[in-house]
């Protein structure tokens, strides 16, 4: 990671908590709308990575959109809690995809 530059976590309080103990920069809405206010601070630099919750992700997907063209932050969706890793889940997958090249570790169904 870049020298200086930290992890940024966003979305509700429980989905978000158990970044902190980690050192990641930990920004817990009460609202999925509020995670736009807060943009400008999340891309100004200062973060490498910007990891939100799903409930969050329609609110910045434009936002993220357009940051997709510079090199930081690197902005990406994730499960939170209590969803079903739904378009969270598709992106890191794909992420894992890319980076390793392969599909080789699948997730087991339950049932």
């Amino acid at each position: 990671m870049t020298e200086g530059r930290r992890v940024a976590v966003v979305g509700d309080g429980t989905s978000v908590a158990g970044f902190r103990p980690l050192g990641f920069a930990v920004f817990a809405l009460s609202e999925p709308s509020e995670a736009r206010g807060l943009w400008q601070e999340l891309t100004g630099g200062e973060f490498a990575v910007v990891f939100v919750t799903e409930q969050v992700w329609p609110h910045v997907a434009d936002l993220a959109a357009d940051a997709a063209d510079r090199a930081v932050p690197a902005v990406t969706v994730i499960p939170g809690a209590g969803s079903v890793g739904g378009i969270g889940q598709e992106k890191l997958d794909r992420a894992i995809e890319r980076a390793l090249g392969t599909t080789a570790f699948t997730r087991e169904e339950d049932g």
